[in-house]
C-alpha cells in the first residue's frame, strides 16, 4: 500500500474554497479513506504553512476570520483523527544540502527530504516546485497528474 508526503499546497486545497486541483486533492483524502492510501505525512513545519495560507486566504478576503478559525479547526481535526500523520521535520542539515544541491527553497526542501528518507513520493501542487525537481527527483509527483 502506497504512503504518501503532501506539501502544504496539497493539504490547503481540501480547505480552501474555489482551488485549482481541488478535486484531485479530495481524491487523495478519499482514497486515505477508502484504505488504497496507508498514510498521509506531512512535517511539522506544514501546520505553519497551512496557518500562513489560511491567514493569507483571510488578508485577501477569500475568507472571513470565523471561516479562518472554521477550517483550522478542521485542519488539526484531520492531526488528530490520523487523516494526517504529523512526522518531525527533518534535520536542518540534510534540508539544506537539498537546496544548494537542487536550487530549491529551504522551506519547499523540508518535504522533499521527508520524502526521501520515508522513501515514498511527495505529492506537490506547487508547479514551480515540481518542474524545477521533478527530472531529478522523479518521487516528486504533480498533483495534476494524481489518478491518472
Amino acid at each position: 500500500m502506497m504512503r504518501l508526503v503532501l506539501n502544504a499546497s496539497v493539504v490547503v486545497k481540501w480547505f480552501l474554497p474555489d482551488e485549482p486541483l481541488k478535486a484531485e486533492a479530495e481524491q487523495v483524502e478519499k482514497d486515505f479513506r477508502d484504505g488504497s492510501i496507508l498514510a498521509l505525512m506531512v512535517p511539522e513545519f506544514c501546520l505553519r504553512e497551512v496557518a500562513n495560507a489560511l491567514w493569507v486566504a483571510y488578508r485577501r478576503r477569500r475568507i472571513d476570520e470565523q471561516t479562518l478559525r472554521e477550517v483550522w479547526q478542521l485542519f488539526m481535526s484531520y492531526i488528530q483523527q490520523g487523516i494526517l500523520h504529523i512526522s518531525p521535520d527533518p534535520p536542518l542539515d540534510n534540508v539544506l544540502d537539498f537546496a544548494l544541491r537542487y536550487n530549491v527553497p529551504v522551506y519547499d526542501c523540508i518535504y522533499i527530504v521527508l520524502a526521501q528518507q520515508e522513501g515514498c513520493p511527495l505529492l506537490t501542487a506547487d508547479e514551480q516546485l515540481f518542474k524545477s525537481v521533478s527530472d531529478q527527483l522523479p518521487f516528486v509527483k504533480w498533483l495534476g497528474d494524481y489518478g491518472h
